[in-house]
């Protein structure tokens, strides 16, 4: 029996030191984890982002926007009398939170009426692309003819089983669409960025306890001006009014009619004129400066919403012009996965974050709506009695403690001294043994 020592390597396991973990297996190489919906859509949203600031920068060349109905918050005249520091703060302050009003229901009302990328660049790259089109008109026939005859060819020739040819073959259709009918593919992109808002802000009048909303049954626009219509006079209207007049009652006056009655208050009341001359200059700053603080954070969240949903509008407009040329990558079993990671859910996301947009403004401004009418109603039911509850207040304050703890305990005596020379106080000590 003889043994025979062969030399080689002895495979040896790595061993962890104690308290590590284990790192997992690599991935094999060229492989790498797929990014999840949310790092798709914010990296979509960052890149519609700067295609909107790149497009808005290039804007101011162009002409105005489109033309649009006047409503009645666009009629409005911010105008006080009076002269000295608080009346001029006063007017600073009514005219800065009417500016702000007015911003944040035209950003809204845009979101309804428009997408920013059609009407920014989807119709002007459309006229060009169609200019370009007809005076390229029988180059570009031919080139898809014979592009179409020699895919449909190689496809039906060759050996192989496949639908890569397919594939290119309805891309070159689709293409082909595109270009002969750029208009309605940007209307049409155009018109799936603004049907999410306004089928939800039908949806939510439907839905809305405010009278006034539910029986305009005019369309998404006369809902959508009912509801800019009461933000203006709660936030705007009121305040203004209050200005003027010391109370509201020019608040729902038309835009038209407001001088006339102011006119009239003025001379049969005298209180009236000593509001609307001026004569109350620290009661002015006091309610231009609630109306500010109260007009502010509620503009900024619209103005905000309003951003993202412009942003989503745009992604949404380029994901559906994408459409005809992406669809046909469904055919090839390969690509479906790609196609439903970078398209199709994509678009389903950034549609869901437009109506989450909508329904997010639609709540700020009833929470506005809501806040005004509460502290309005406060203020009425403690008219003419803050005396008697700021009373009450410091009564309940004096009287809350001893209920609390009972009677209050008796303070005890503090020791005494000792000065130098005197004798300690004794002290008996009462059993004990040592």
């Amino acid at each position: 029996m003889s043994m025979t020592i062969r030399r080689g390597t002895i495979p040896t396991v790595p061993r962890t030191p104690p308290g590590r973990r284990s790192r997992p297996p690599a991935r094999p190489h060229g492989r790498r984890a797929a990014p999840g919906t949310v790092r798709v859509l914010a990296a979509y949203l960052a890149g519609a982002f700067l295609l909107l600031a790149v497009v808005f920068a290039l804007r101011p060349a162009q002409g105005p926007a489109p033309a649009a109905p006047a409503w009645d918050y666009q009629r409005e005249t911010v105008a006080l009398e009076g002269g000295g520091a608080l009346n001029a703060y006063a007017r600073w302050a009514v005219r800065t939170t009417a500016w702000l009003a007015r911003g944040s229901i035209e950003r809204q009302r845009d979101v309804h009426r428009l997408s920013p990328l059609d009407y920014l660049a989807g119709a002007d790259g459309a006229a060009g692309l169609a200019a370009w089109r007809e005076r390229h008109r029988l180059p570009l026939e031919g080139a898809t003819l014979a592009a179409v005859t020699a895919l449909a060819a190689w496809g039906t020739l060759r050996r192989r089983p496949g639908r890569r040819w397919l594939v290119v073959l309805l891309m070159v259709v689709a293409a082909t669409v595109l270009v002969t009918r750029p208009q309605a593919a940007t209307a049409l992109a155009g018109r799936a960025g603004t049907a999410v808002p306004n089928q939800l802000l039908r949806a939510a009048a439907t839905a809305d306890p405010g009278v006034s909303v539910a029986a305009t049954g005019g369309g998404t626009e006369a809902v959508q001006r009912t509801v800019a219509g009461r933000y203006w006079t709660a936030f705007v209207g009121e305040p203004l009014s209050r200005l003027q007049t010391g109370t509201t009652v020019l608040a729902t006056a038309p835009p038209a009619a407001k001088p006339g009655v102011l006119g009239s208050l003025r001379g049969r009341v005298t209180a009236v004129g000593d509001w609307a001359v001026g004569r109350r200059g620290p009661e002015r700053a006091v309610i231009a400066t609630l109306a500010l603080a109260y007009a502010v954070p509620f503009a900024l969240a619209l103005v905000a919403l309003a951003m993202l949903a412009s942003c989503a509008q745009a992604l949404v407009w380029l994901l559906v012009l994408a459409g005809p040329l992406v669809a046909p990558l469904a055919v090839d079993p390969a690509r479906r996965r790609a196609v439903l990671r970078w398209w199709l859910v994509p678009l389903a996301a950034a549609v869901a974050l437009l109506a989450a947009a909508t329904l997010a403004a639609l709540a700020v401004i009833r929470v506005a709506e809501l806040t005004h009418a509460a502290d309005a109603y406060l203020g009425m039911l403690l008219a003419g009695s803050t005396a008697p509850v700021l009373a009450a207040a410091l009564a309940l304050r004096r009287v809350w403690p001893r209920r609390r703890h009972g009677r209050p305990a008796r303070p005890r005596a503090l020791p005494t001294r000792t000065t130098a020379g005197s004798s300690p106080a004794p002290a008996a000590v009462r059993g004990g043994a040592a």
